[in-house]
C-alpha cells in the first residue's frame, strides 16, 4: 500500500542524484554560515577534547573506563590506583561502549562503530594482558562465557540468520574454535524482534528476554547446555532481567506502574525505574523523580530502601555495573562531564569526578499541554535573562530525557542561551503510561507537549528554537510544519521524517509497534496526519530549519533528511540540508562530531544571535 513517492529515488544512496544533492546542499550551508562555523568549531572542539568517561565496566582487576576526548581510549583503573591503557580502536572505528564478559571477570568487550554506523565490531580484551582475544564483526551484545565457548546475541539486520527466518532479527550464538553458530532463537525470535541474555551466576541457566517493540516481551529460562528453554512469562509490557536470586530477578514496565519480580513474587515500585542490577544479595536501582535519577539500595528480597548520594545535583545515571556485591555507577549532569563511583556498604565512594562547570543553574518547569496534561521540563541557564531559548526534546520509545552534559549545550550556555529540556509524552519520565500515551494513535501528544513549551517562552517574549535528533528530529519537524509560527529556528538531526515509508528503510521494521504500520489503512491515516515529509506547508512559511544527517547512518536512513529538505526547498521554505560523509547514528570521531555541533551553533547564531 506504499504511496508513490516522486523523491523515492533519493533512497538509493548510490545514485548520482544523491551525490549532487549532497554537494549542492553542503555548498549552500557553507555559503550561508561562512567562517562562523570555524569560530564555533574551535570552542566546541576544545570542550569535546576534555576527557569524558562515557562507559565503564567493573572487572576483577579494576574499573575499565572508556574515555572520549580527542581520541577514544579504554583505560584500566586498577585497584592499586595505577592506570593502564587497555585498548584504542583501529583507524576508522569509534569506541561506543564497554562491558564485562559475564562469568569471565577479567574479560572486557569494547564495542566499536565504523564511522558512526551501527554495524561495527566487538573486541574481547583480556584485561590482564591487554591482548585482543576475539574480534566479532557486526552488531553483537550480551557477551558471556559458557561451557568453554563465547556466547552472545547476534543481530541480523540485512541478511536472514543462517537457521532461517527474516531480517531484522536476533539469535543467541556461540563462538567455539573460531566458528560461530546459532544455538537459540529459531522459531522463538521473529522478524522485527530482539533478544537479550543474562546467565545465572553458576552458568547453568540463561535468562532470555525477547521483545517486540518497546512494550511487549517474553521471558524464557534456558538450560545452558542443551539450550532447551521454558517460557516463564509474556505480556503486553517490557521485561528487563537485572540479575539472579534463586531464579531471574526482573522488572516489568507496566502502564499501571513498574514491578520488581523476585522469586516469582511481584513488588510494586514507587517510581519508574531506569536502571537496576542485582548482585551479592543486593539490588541497586536508579529510578525517576521529576525526570531526574535517584539511587536506592536494598537487600533481596527488597525490604528497606536506602538512598545513595552522589557528588552531583540533578544527575543522570548513565551506567550501572556489579560484581560480587560491589556496584559501579557512572553518572553525568549539566555541570559534570562524568562522575565515577563505587557503591559499597550502602554508600558511594567517588573514584573520579570531572571538574564542575561554574554558574550552571537547573530549574524545574511544569506546564499544561493542549489537552490539559501536566508536562515537566528543565530550564538550564547561566545568564539571566537568556538571549534566546533552545527547546530540546525526544518523546518516544520510552526514552527519558534526564539532566546530562553536552559540549554543544555547554557552548550555547556560554553564548547566553538557555536550554529547555522537554519531557514530552512518549518517554518514560512518568512511567510506562506516559510512554504509551504517545504511541500509535496518540503520537501527536508528543508534538502538543513540545509546542506548549514553545508557546510559553514565546509568550514571555523570548526567541525560541527547537532541536532534536532521531525520533527527536521527528518531534521538531512535526512542530515546525504544524505550528511554524512558534519557532524562530529549528534543527533536526538524523531525523525520522517519512512516516509512510519508514518501515521499508533499513531497520524501520523494528519501529512498527511504536509508530504503527503504514500498511494498515487506519494507522496510515494517523501517520499521514503528522508525517513531516507529507505535511510541508504550502500556505505558511516554515522557520529557518537545518536538517543534518550522515551517510553512514544505517539505522535511520539518510533519505528521510534528503527527501524532506528537497521537498521543502521546492516549496520555497528556508530549509537547509547538511550531510556528513564520516558519521552515522552511532556517532562520529570527536572532531567530526564537534564540527556537526559547530554547524548547529552557527545556524542558531545566524537566526537568533
Amino acid at each position: 500500500m506504499a504511496e508513490e513517492d516522486p523523491l523515492a529515488v533519493l533512497e538509493d544512496l548510490s545514485r548520482p542524484e544523491v551525490a549532487e544533492l549532497v554537494r549542492e546542499s553542503n555548498r549552500e550551508v557553507d555559503g550561508l554560515l561562512g567562517s562562523e562555523v570555524e569560530r564555533h568549531y574551535a570552542r566546541i572542539l576544545e570542550l569535546a577534547k576534555a576527557p569524558r568517561v562515557s562507559s565503564a565496566a567493573l572487572l576483577r582487576s579494576g574499573i575499565a573506563a572508556l574515555y572520549k576526548g580527542l581520541r577514544d581510549e579504554v583505560q584500566l583503573i586498577a585497584w592499586s590506583g595505577e592506570r593502564l591503557a587497555l585498548f584504542t580502536p583501529p583507524e576508522g572505528e569509534i569506541a561506543t561502549g564497554v562491558s564485562r564478559v559475564e562469568l569471565a571477570d577479567d574479560l572486557l568487550v569494547v564495542y566499536t562503530s565504523v564511522e558512526g554506523a551501527d554495524e561495527g565490531a566487538a573486541y574481547v580484551v583480556d584485561a590482564g594482558s591487554g591482548e585482543v582475544l576475539h574480534r566479532v564483526r557486526g552488531v553483537a551484545r550480551n557477551f558471556c562465557r559458557l561451557g568453554g565457548a563465547l556466547v552472545y546475541v547476534r543481530s541480523y539486520r540485512r541478511e536472514p540468520p543462517p537457521d532461517g527466518g527474516s531480517a531484522p532479527t536476533d539469535r543467541v550464538v556461540e563462538l567455539r574454535g573460531g566458528e560461530e553458530r546459532p544455538v537459540w532463537g529459531s522459531g522463538e525470535v521473529g522478524a522485527g524482534e530482539w533478544a537479550r541474555i543474562l546467565p545465572s551466576p553458576d552458568g547453568s541457566k540463561v535468562a532470555i528476554t525477547v521483545g517486540r517493540g518497546w512494550a511487549r516481551s517474553r521471558l524464557y529460562v534456558a538450560d545452558a547446555g542443551s539450550w532447551s528453554a521454558e517460557l516463564v512469562e509474556e505480556g503486553d509490557y517490557a521485561i528487563g532481567v537485572v540479575g539472579w536470586h534463586g531464579g531471574p530477578v526482573y522488572l516489568r514496565a507496566k502502564p499501571e506502574g513498574d514491578e520488581l519480580v523476585v522469586g516469582g513474587k511481584p513488588l510494586r515500585l514507587e517510581r519508574p525505574v531506569e536502571r537496576a542490577l542485582a548482585s551479592g544479595g543486593l539490588l541497586l536501582l536508579a529510578d525517576l523523580v521529576d525526570a531526574r535519577h535517584r539511587l536506592r539500595l536494598s537487600s533481596l528480597p527488597p525490604g528497606e530502601w536506602r538512598g545513595v548520594e552522589l557528588p552531583a545535583r540533578r544527575f543522570t545515571v548513565s551506567g550501572i555495573d556489579a560484581l560480587g556485591g560491589r556496584f559501579l555507577v557512572l553518572a553525568t549532569s549539566p555541570a559534570h562531564r562524568h562522575v565515577v563511583a563505587l557503591v559499597e556498604g550502602g554508600a558511594a565512594k567517588p573514584v573520579e569526578v570531572s571538574e564542575a562547570l561554574e554558574g550552571v543553574e537547573v530549574a524545574d518547569l511544569w506546564l499544561r499541554s493542549g489537552d490539559g496534561a501536566r508536562v515537566h521540563g528543565f530550564l538550564i541557564a547561566k545568564r539571566k535573562p537568556p538571549k534566546a531559548v533552545l527547546l530540546y526534546g525526544y518523546g518516544g520509545f520510552g526514552v527519558s530525557l534526564t539532566p546530562a552534559y553536552s559540549a554543544l549545550f555547554h557552548h550555547l550556555l556560554e553564548l547566553g542561551y538557555a536550554v529547555a529540556v522537554v519531557n514530552a509524552r512518549g518517554g518514560r519520565e512518568e512511567g510506562e503510561a506516559w510512554h504509551r500515551a504517545a504511541m500509535l494513535e496518540g503520537k501527536e501528544r508528543t508534538f502538543e507537549d513540545f509546542a506548549a513549551f514553545a508557546r510559553f517562552f514565546k509568550m514571555l517574549g523570548f526567541r525560541v528554537a527547537a532541536y532534536g535528533s532521531s525520533n527527536g528530529g521527528l518531534t521538531v519537524a512535526a512542530v515546525a510544519t504544524r505550528w511554524p509560527e512558534l519557532l524562530d529556528a529549528a534543527v533536526a538531526g538524523y531525523p525520522v521524517l517519512d512516516m509512510l515509508r519508514y518501515h521499508l528503510l533499513y531497520v524501520g521494521r523494528y519501529w512498527v509497534p511504536e509508530y504503527g504500520d503504514p500498511e494498515d489503512p487506519r494507522m496510515r491515516e494517523v501517520l499521514l496526519r503528522y508525517s513531516p515529509y507529507h505535511n510541508v506547508p504550502r500556505d505558511r512559511r516554515m522557520p529557518p530549519t537545518l536538517v543534518y544527517t550522515g551517510l553512514n547512518d544505517d539505522r535511520v536512513h539518510p533519505a528521510h533528511a534528503l527527501k524532506f529538505a528537497a521537498k521543502a526547498k521546492r516549496l520555497g521554505h528556508p530549509v537547509y540540508l547538511r550531510v556528513e560523509e564520516r558519521s552515522g547514528h552511532s556517532g562520529a570521531r570527536t572532531e567530526v562530531r564537534a564540527l556537526e555541533a559547530a554547524y548547529v551553533a552557527a545556524f542558531l547564531e545566524k537566526f537568533l544571535g
